[in-house]
């Protein structure tokens, strides 16, 4: 018996005979590890930066995120930074732009994401 574990419930699946699993065992698994990836996705921060971390398992650039070039991804964080309509929300820490999957996703009106009027990202 194997037993695959989630933040809400613990589900038992059972191989068929021979090892070889079922259907429904395969297509449950599927399921599963769709559902813990689109979990994650709304933690994802994104830098302005040429390279990828190495350390993520997406692509983290803006620019990349954005669909847009490096340049116009920052003419949005400066327009934040100027209070001007039409900016990205982020933090800068450093020299370094963190923007959340939230702030993006409000820059895109994604209307299923509560918006917060606060400046922090």
């Amino acid at each position: 018996m194997f037993q695959l574990k989630t933040t809400m419930h613990t589900t038992s699946l059972t191989a068929s005979s021979g090892g070889a699993p079922t259907q429904d065992w395969v297509t449950m698994l599927e399921i599963q590890f769709r559902a813990q990836a689109e979990a994650e996705v709304p933690t994802r921060t994104y830098v302005q930066s040429p390279k990828q971390s190495a350390d993520k398992k997406y692509d983290d650039r803006l620019h990349i995120r954005l669909g847009c070039g490096k340049t116009k991804a920052y003419e949005l964080l400066k327009r934040f930074e100027e209070g001007k309509e039409g900016g990205l929300r982020h933090q800068r820490i450093g020299k370094k732009y963190i923007v959340t999957e939230q702030a993006v996703r409000e820059y895109f009106g994604d209307s299923s994401l509560q918006t917060s009027s606060s400046r922090a990202a």
